[in-house]
């Protein structure tokens, strides 16, 4: 027992060791205050996965202020005036400009416009190529250079740019996986290019999260703007700190929830060979529990019945929710919008309220709610979830990026529907803990497969619609949402096993569902 208890202690320490180091690496203070005299403004799509954490360490790591605007409307009017705000500062000299996407266009204006844009840094760029205008191999005559996947837009505006071809003449590589590289005469154009995408948003989806086409970005920065020699760790660096904190986490999790003792209140009822139920002594009341009226005799079906004709009315009920609710998912979906993985969020929490809800009135009726539990594990309980949900929104930033934590309405809805997540789930494990016990079953509305399936049955409805639309970034989106609630669902029933773990589960996964969004 001592060995056990040891171990969790050491889980313990090491999940706030994670947070401790993490915490370090997030949150000192930065070498960014533009001793290089430039900038880094990006201007990227508001509905693509945009990893802020990363390029942030990564432009701390070479010295240059960053900035960031995650705008999926701005125009090249407001673009101008946040470049004069960034060359208000006395210290920055020159600017750096970096456009995703649609912004190709609008970057190569304001360089062509302002002569203290020294360098014009293009990913993933989207541009009608028959009409180009005056770009050419001496237009702009700031330096220019493309990261992208390999794409027809890319490549006719490097070969409009440089003067060279690409389709003829291939590029330089370091390495099989490595990035083609193509560096003009004058070194003034330079095209990095990796794959193959059809979809433009996923192209620009994998190049901007790509480590690799981080890497490059940084040495490109490195050699050619800031005349330094040598290669950037940074990208490396932030990937296997933030791979290292995921897969420690995930170990100290496991390694905690193998140390907890068996429940005994999720036992059912035995039976004896000759058919008899014999009840354990921890069980709650009687498994055929009926209502009796006033004189005494027993009246009407047990509760026990009533309790599984309601699970067949809030089965239909959750089917005909779902489909209405991917509805609105494939409005938003048809209109290229980012709402429509709000709307499947919210459908997670809807399906736990209404069912909830929908069984009140038998968890009303619910006796002896006492929660069995060793109570030598409350301390080492309290530290484990605290240190956990600390690490889980460390991840979270890790993965997301500082801008996660922007003041927003967004931010707001998803820390209400965590908690209303929470209280749901509570609820139906007092239903689930008191009749399953009642009809000698595990029969569950939390951790049955039935019901399980039904919370993804609008997510396999708006999958399908998406690749019928060709929305390729939004089928993705879906694919990784279904698979984070499946692993959260996974992560909740291993915890949920031990003594006490009902309410480290629910804290647990709401958590998780925080962390989707």
């Amino acid at each position: 027992m001592k060995k056990v208890r040891r171990l969790r202690i050491i889980c313990i320490i090491l999940l706030a060791i994670i947070l401790i180091v993490s915490s370090l690496y997030v949150l000192l203070p930065r070498r960014n205050d533009g001793s290089k005299g430039c900038a880094a403004v990006l201007f990227v799509h508001e509905d693509i996965m945009f990893p802020e954490m990363d390029y942030s360490q990564l432009f701390s790591q070479l010295d240059i202020t960053s900035h960031f605007v995650i705008d999926d409307s701005i125009t090249e009017e407001q673009m101008s005036g946040k470049i004069d705000d960034v060359l208000s500062s006395e210290k920055i000299g020159s600017v750096i400009l970096i456009c995703e996407g649609d912004y190709a266009k609008s970057g190569f204006s304001l360089t062509s416009k302002n002569a203290s844009i020294s360098d014009l840094i293009l990913v993933s760029p989207v541009m009608d190529i028959t009409d180009l205008g005056a770009i050419g191999a001496g237009e702009p005559e700031a330096r220019v250079a493309l990261f992208s996947e390999q794409s027809r837009t890319a490549d006719t505006l490097y070969e409009r740019l440089s003067g060279e071809d690409t389709k003829f003449t291939p590029g330089m590589r370091a390495e099989s996986q490595a990035p083609e590289l193509f560096l003009s005469s004058d070194a003034g154009r330079y095209y990095a290019r990796r794959g193959d995408w059809s979809d433009p948003q996923i192209a620009s989806l994998m190049t901007m999260n790509n480590p690799v086409m981080q890497t490059y970005l940084a040495n490109y920065i490195k050699n050619h703007v800031l005349e330094e020699e040598g290669v950037s760790r940074a990208p490396l660096l932030t990937w296997v700190m933030k791979t290292a904190s995921t897969v420690l986490t995930i170990i100290a999790f496991f390694l905690y929830a193998a140390t907890l003792p068996a429940s005994r209140r999720f036992v059912p009822a035995k039976k004896n060979p000759d058919g008899a139920e014999e009840k354990q002594a921890e069980d709650l009341p009687e498994q055929k529990e009926q209502e009796r009226g006033r004189d005494g005799k027993i009246r009407g079906r047990s509760i026990a019945d009533k309790y599984r004709s309601s699970l067949n009315h809030l089965l239909a009920m959750e089917i005909f929710l779902g489909c209405l609710i991917s509805l609105p998912a494939m409005y938003y979906i048809s209109k290229k919008q980012l709402a429509f993985q709000t709307v499947l969020l919210l459908w997670i929490c809807i399906s736990l309220l209404s069912s909830a809800f929908f069984l009140l009135p038998f968890i009303r009726k619910i006796k002896n709610r006492k929660v069995r539990t060793n109570r030598s594990m409350w301390e080492i309980h309290l530290a484990f979830t605290i240190l956990l949900c600390s690490v889980i929104f460390m991840l979270t930033l890790f993965w997301k990026g500082t801008g996660f934590l922007k003041p927003d309405l967004m931010l707001l809805i998803a820390l209400l529907l965590s908690v209303m997540t929470g209280v749901s789930m509570i609820m139906l494990q007092l239903c689930d803990n008191f009749f399953g016990r009642i009809q000698g079953t595990r029969q569950s509305v939390i951790d049955s497969i039935k019901f399980s399936a039904i919370r993804f049955v609008p997510m396999v409805i708006v999958f399908v619609f998406s690749l019928i639309m060709n929305r390729g970034l939004c089928a993705f989106r879906i694919f990784v949402l279904a698979a984070s609630l499946a692993g959260a669902s996974y992560l909740r029933r291993v915890i949920k096993r031990g003594a006490f773990g009902e309410v480290l589960s629910v804290v647990l996964y709401s958590c998780l569902y925080w962390m989707m969004f």
